[in-house]
C-alpha cells in the first residue's frame, strides 16, 4: 500500500509543471489573440482615418489650385485633414501633415499632402512579457491637383451660353481623349435629351445645361480652370507667290482637274465633279473662302491651309475629302487654320468621305458639323450610348461609316448637329485635368 501511494505522489508531481508550461502557452496564445488582433484594428482604423485626411485636404488644395497652385497658404487643407483625423478619434497630437509630402515618390509637390497618424495601442495579456510601448504607424499620401491630359476638342470661347452644342435627334460626338469647354457660363454645354457623348474626360470652367450630365459617358467635371489656347502664339502664316487655281486645271470633256501648288490664293472654290490636289505646303486663302460642294473631291497631303475669308471654310461636298498636315516646320500638325480676325464658320455639312488628320483650329470661330457621319470607327456600329430611358439609334438614320477624323478641334464653338456622329480619335491637344484621390 505505501508503494502505491509514493507513485501516486509522483505523479501528481509532474504534472504540476506541465500545467506551468501550458499555462505559458495558453496566456502566449491569448496574448497574441487579443493584442494582435487589437493591433489589426488599429492599424485598419488608422489606415482610415489617414486615407480619409488626405483626401480631405486634396479637396481644399484642388480647390484653390486656380489662385494657390497647389501650395496651401491659408492652412484649409491642413486644417481639413485634422478635423477628418479628429471625426476618426484622432487627435491633433496623433497626427502629423505635410504640404507638401516629406517623403515618398511626391516628396516636395505642390499639389500633394502627406498625413501620418502614430498611436500607442495598451497591451492586455502581452503586459505579462513586455512593458514595452507598441507602436502602429499610418501612412497616406493624396493629389488634389492638376495633371497631364490629352484632349480631343478644346472650346475657347470664355463666357458664351451653349459653347459646346449637341441638337437635333440623335447627333452624337465621341472622341479619344478628353473634351474641355474653357466658358464660364452656368449653361456653358447644351445636349438635346437624345444626344450622345462618350470621351474620357469632360471638363468645363462653367456648368452644364439641364439634363445634359446624363447624357455623357465619361467622367466630368465642372468648375475647372479654363485651359489656355495652346497655339495663340502660332504666327499668321506668310503669303506666298500669288496664284490662281484656274493656271493649274485640266479639263477632260467636262470634268477639271487641279493640280494645285502651295501660294496665296483669292480663293479655293470647287463644284461639281472637280478634282483637287495639293502639293505639300501652305496654302494662303486671301478674302473669298474655301468652299468644296457638288460631287468634287479633295487630296491635299502635308498641308495647311490658312484661310482669312469671310466665308470661311464651307465642305458640303458628295465626293470625298483628304487632309494631312505638315510634318515639320511651325504649321505642324496644322491642318485646317481659320485667321483669329475672322469670326466666320467652318461648316461641315452632308454625307460625304471625309479624312482629316491633324487640327482644326478656328479659335474665334464656330466649328459646325451638320446632316452628316464624321467616324473614324469604321467598322464601328456599335454607336448606341443612349440612357435607359432614350431609344438607340435606327439603323436606318443616314448614318454611313466610310468617313474619318483623326484630328483635333480647338474652336470658339463646336456644334453638332441634328442627324450627325462625329467621332475624332486624334488627341493632340496637350492639356491639364483635375485630380483628386490617394497615391501611396
Amino acid at each position: 500500500m505505501t508503494k502505491k501511494s509514493n507513485s501516486a505522489s509522483r505523479r501528481r508531481g509532474a504534472i504540476i509543471p506541465f500545467v506551468a508550461v501550458m499555462l505559458v502557452v495558453v496566456l502566449g496564445l491569448a496574448a497574441l489573440s487579443v493584442d494582435g488582433g487589437n493591433l489589426y484594428v488599429e492599424r485598419r482604423n488608422t489606415q482610415a482615418a489617414a486615407d480619409a485626411s488626405a483626401d480631405a485636404a486634396a479637396i481644399e488644395l484642388l480647390a484653390s489650385y486656380a489662385s494657390d497652385g497647389g501650395v496651401d497658404s491659408d492652412g484649409i487643407a491642413r486644417d481639413a485633414a485634422l478635423f477628418l483625423a479628429a471625426e476618426h478619434g484622432y487627435p491633433a497630437s496623433s497626427v502629423t501633415v505635410n504640404i507638401p509630402p516629406k517623403s515618398g515618390s511626391f516628396v516636395g509637390k505642390n499639389g500633394y499632402v502627406e498625413v501620418l497618424i502614430k498611436t500607442n495601442p495598451p497591451r492586455f495579456f502581452s503586459k505579462i512579457f513586455s512593458n514595452k510601448e507598441q507602436v502602429v504607424n499610418s501612412r497616406s499620401v493624396a493629389g488634389g491637383t492638376m495633371i497631364a491630359s490629352k484632349a480631343s476638342v478644346l472650346v475657347l470661347d470664355p463666357k458664351s451660353k451653349n459653347s459646346l452644342k449637341l441638337k437635333g435627334k440623335s447627333s452624337s460626338l465621341e472622341v479619344g481623349g478628353d473634351v474641355i469647354v474653357n466658358s464660364k457660363h452656368k449653361k456653358a454645354v447644351y445636349f438635346n435629351k437624345k444626344a450622345q457623348v462618350k470621351a474620357e474626360h469632360v471638363l468645363v470652367t462653367g456648368g452644364l445645361g439641364k439634363n445634359s450630365k446624363r447624357n455623357i459617358d465619361g467622367e466630368v467635371s465642372t468648375g475647372v480652370a479654363p485651359t489656355p489656347d495652346p497655339f495663340a502664339s502660332l504666327p499668321v502664316p506668310p503669303k506666298g507667290t500669288t496664284l490662281k487655281a484656274d493656271d493649274f486645271k485640266t479639263v477632260v470633256g467636262t470634268s477639271k482637274t487641279y493640280n494645285l501648288v502651295a501660294g496665296t490664293y483669292k480663293e479655293l472654290k470647287f463644284d461639281k465633279d472637280d478634282t483637287v490636289s495639293m502639293a505639300q505646303g501652305i496654302y494662303y486663302v486671301d478674302g473669298g473662302g474655301f468652299e468644296f460642294k457638288g460631287d468634287s473631291t479633295l487630296n491635299a497631303s502635308g498641308v495647311t491651309i490658312y484661310n482669312t475669308g469671310k466665308r470661311g471654310f464651307k465642305v458640303s461636298t458628295k465626293g470625298s475629302v483628304s487632309i494631312s498636315p505638315p510634318t515639320f516646320g511651325p504649321y505642324q500638325g496644322i491642318s485646317l487654320f481659320q485667321a483669329s480676325a475672322k469670326k466666320t464658320k467652318v461648316e461641315f455639312s452632308k454625307q460625304f468621305h471625309l479624312d482629316i488628320s491633324g487640327i482644326i483650329y478656328a479659335p474665334n470661330s464656330e466649328v459646325k458639323f451638320k446632316n452628316s457621319t464624321i467616324d473614324i470607327d469604321s467598322g464601328d456600329e456599335d454607336a448606341d450610348w443612349d440612357s435607359e430611358e432614350d431609344e438607340p439609334m435606327e439603323e436606318d438614320s443616314g448614318y454611313g461609316d466610310d468617313s474619318s477624323i483623326g484630328a483635333a478641334i480647338v474652336s470658339a464653338k463646336l456644334s453638332v448637329e441634328k442627324k450627325t456622329r462625329l467621332t475624332i480619335q486624334g488627341t493632340d491637344i496637350s492639356a491639364r485635368r483635375p485630380y483628386i484621390g490617394v497615391v501611396e
